[in-house]
């Protein structure tokens, strides 16, 4: 058994990696980071699920949860792209994407429609690279007279503010080179940018968007498995294809693509997960960062809000009024939870609606993992983080009994805590090469589902709790 530290911690996409931001950065350690140890047992068969003994079991071998890159591959960063090119004399965009790592080979999705400045189609579709944790985005066009052919939109999450960063790796020259903060990035990721993705069950423009009828939320269109089994066996019309790694399933109408090296596979919710993780990551990062002192004194009061958000009627006119004072007292008007977000620096018209363009669609801010959403998400990092500092929130979330376990692994995760670590783990503190060795043996299905499984669980102990801190009236409506 060896043990292991942890201290490591588009819709459309097709536009979603211009550049905004004109500062590249080194790869960076997150602030959301585990201060668990973590084992690494093999795992124990459960049905025909391989499943971690413990919550803090990744079943593979592992010297961090963020990996190095291995030897011959680029850091997946802007700037360790850029720095691996200059050392490879890579000039063009094919010699780069024949040196990605293999969790970038396997981690794509292709997009026929694009409402962004490149161009695609179904013979030329544009190829999304999501990676195993959604940081780090490429969009390669495939259509040789695409005025962006040569031109490689990329989106980088900064770990350490939280801040998404789009740049353009220009290939039309002799030497590549770095743009950043093209103007035309604002019409579709937003004065604050984010990435734009479809929402879960409904992809449009992407291979897989449900164009075909059938039971599948992924439902593959007959023109678009013909395309796909065209790739496979070679005709590809491009070189540009020739780097991806296919599982060996066979393709049908109506049915799902399953990515390789990878045990669940669905592509676009696995897209989605990558994608929503890192973005509500991001939003957890910069509330923390850039109101430090203003988070910790509301962030019981977001978790409150967050309760009345996913299940409405659990606070009382009173409390409603004396919760809305306290966001007046902070600079904020309202009491809803985006008027609480908005006071930390977070408008969720802006950060929550990936599936639209930021300044041409109206927002929607509902967009889902699969199970559950992004408030969601940033919800349960909040809760994690109190629990770190508040060992009384600590023992209430241990008394509560995790029953029936964890999906797919009944046996797994005893308690709440339990359940909040192992999600933790899973979609925020396993990242790069790290997550995608642990999903080529284990996919924790359902792990989004933070409303379900984590809060209404402890709702009749945590909400009076929240309220009791926070010393709003605990009366009934």
């Amino acid at each position: 058994m060896k043990s292991v530290s942890s201290c490591f911690s588009f819709l459309l996409i097709f536009t979603f990696f211009v550049a905004c931001n004109p500062k590249t950065n080194a790869k960076k350690t997150s602030i959301v980071q585990s201060e668990e140890e973590y084992i690494s047992t093999g795992g124990k068969i459960t049905g025909k699920i391989r499943c971690p003994s413990a919550v803090n079991d990744l079943i593979v071998e592992l010297d961090s949860l963020n990996p190095t890159p291995k030897e011959g591959d680029p850091e997946m960063t802007i700037k360790g792209v850029m720095a691996f090119m200059q050392k490879n004399n890579i000039k063009t965009i094919v010699e780069l994407l024949n040196k990605l790592p293999e969790h970038y080979r396997n981690n794509f999705s292709l997009v026929e429609k694009t409402k962004g400045e490149g161009q695609s189609n179904l013979r030329f579709p544009r190829i999304v690279l999501f990676g195993s944790d959604g940081t780090f985005l490429m969009n390669i066009s495939t259509k040789p007279d695409d005025p962006k052919y040569d031109l490689l939109d990329c989106a980088e999450l900064n770990e350490e503010n939280g801040v998404w960063e789009f740049s353009q790796l220009d290939f039309t020259g002799d030497t590549p080179k770095l743009h950043t903060s093209p103007e035309s990035c604002i019409r579709c990721h937003g004065d604050k940018p984010r990435p734009v993705w479809g929402t879960n069950m409904n992809w449009p423009g992407v291979f897989g968007d449900n164009e075909a009828a059938g039971l599948n939320g992924e439902a593959l269109s007959y023109r678009h498995v013909l395309r796909m089994r065209e790739i496979i066996e070679g005709k590809t019309f491009s070189d540009r294809f020739d780097f991806l790694n296919w599982s060996d399933q066979k393709l049908t109408s109506g049915g799902i693509r399953r990515i390789a090296d990878n045990v669940f596979g669905a592509e676009l919710l696995i897209s989605n997960m990558a994608m929503g993780t890192a973005t509500a990551r991001g939003v957890f990062i910069r509330i923390k960062k850039e109101y430090p002192k203003k988070y910790i004194a509301l962030r019981e009061a977001l978790l409150l809000l967050g309760y009345e958000y996913m299940v409405t009627g659990i606070l009382s006119d009173i409390e409603k009024e004396n919760i809305e004072e306290l966001i007046r007292s902070y600079g904020g008007s309202g009491g809803d939870i985006d008027d609480l977000l908005l006071v930390l620096g977070i408008d969720a018209k802006e950060s929550f609606s990936l599936e639209t363009l930021a300044k041409e669609e109206e927002p929607k801010t509902d967009w889902s993992l699969g199970a559950g959403d992004l408030y969601e998400q940033v919800l349960l990092q909040v809760l994690s983080d109190l629990t770190k500092d508040d060992n009384d929130l600590k023992t209430l979330l241990i008394s509560v009994p995790n029953t029936p376990g964890i999906f797919g692994c009944e046996d797994l995760g005893k308690n709440i805590k339990e359940v909040i670590d192992f999600k933790m783990l899973h979609m925020h503190y396993l990242l790069g090469r790290a997550r995608y060795e642990v999903n080529k043996v284990y996919y924790p299905q359902d792990v989004e589902n933070i409303k379900e499984k984590v809060f209404v669980p402890v709702y009749e102990k945590l909400a009076p709790y929240l309220k009791k801190k926070i010393g709003v009236h605990y009366t009934s409506s």
